[in-house]
């Protein structure tokens, strides 16, 4: 399986992510107040339970304190056990480092947050090698390697399925990573608060998968 089409196949609930996330970002056109404005202790709380959430993987979670409570698509999980497997390691290896509390920038709120997590498209660009290098190392290493085989003298798809899934396993554990800033905006809506994501939590919660 190619990687553009892995990727595809992990990916494919994560479609509407972005689309929907266009429309969450539209909400800062809303109208602001004009005077200065000092972060509340409730703005405080929502920012690090979505902080709380990215960092233990939990994107529905996150997800649940977006203005307007839009439907991302991110609690459904990959069909494929392959898909799963990388979706797993890529929620299991999120790391928030919050830059502070949140902050007021004249009349808005803001919460800045650090977000390192394994780089999809770079751990994956290495299965196929991986995968040839163990094959061959399988081929070399057995005592009658002819009967690895089958009749048509090819490695046959059991043998490679299993080959690739100790190659994909390998890869997410040697996993490459990548550190996102985000910088979201947070406001208050009778009585409660909510978060405006930008596109870099956007792009964490699809792991930057477009």
């Amino acid at each position: 399986m190619k990687l553009s089409k892995l990727a595809s196949v992990v990916f494919a609930v994560l479609g509407t992510v972005l689309l929907a996330g266009s429309v969450v970002v539209a909400f800062l056109a809303l109208n602001r107040p004009a005077e200065s404005v000092k972060p509340a202790e409730e703005a405080n709380a929502c920012a690090q339970a979505v902080l709380d959430a990215l960092n233990n993987g939990d994107f529905a979670g996150a997800a649940g304190y977006f203005y307007g409570s839009p439907s991302l698509g991110i609690d459904r999980e990959p069909v494929t056990a392959e898909g799963k497997q990388v979706w797993d390691a890529y929620r299991g290896s999120v790391e928030v480092t919050a830059d502070g509390g949140c902050y007021g920038d004249g009349a808005n709120i803001y919460q800045t947050a650090q977000v390192t997590a394994m780089d999809i498209v770079g751990t994956l660009s290495q299965l196929d090698s991986c995968t040839s290098g163990l094959l061959k190392e399988k081929l070399e290493t057995a005592e009658d390697p002819a009967a690895l085989l089958d009749e048509a003298g090819e490695v046959p798809r059991a043998l490679r399925d299993e080959v690739r899934a100790l190659a994909l396993t390998q890869v997410l554990a040697e996993a490459e990573t990548v550190t996102r800033q985000t910088t979201f905006q947070l406001i208050e809506r009778e009585g409660q608060w909510w978060v405006l994501p930008d596109q870099a939590l956007i792009d964490i919660l699809s792991a930057g998968l477009r």
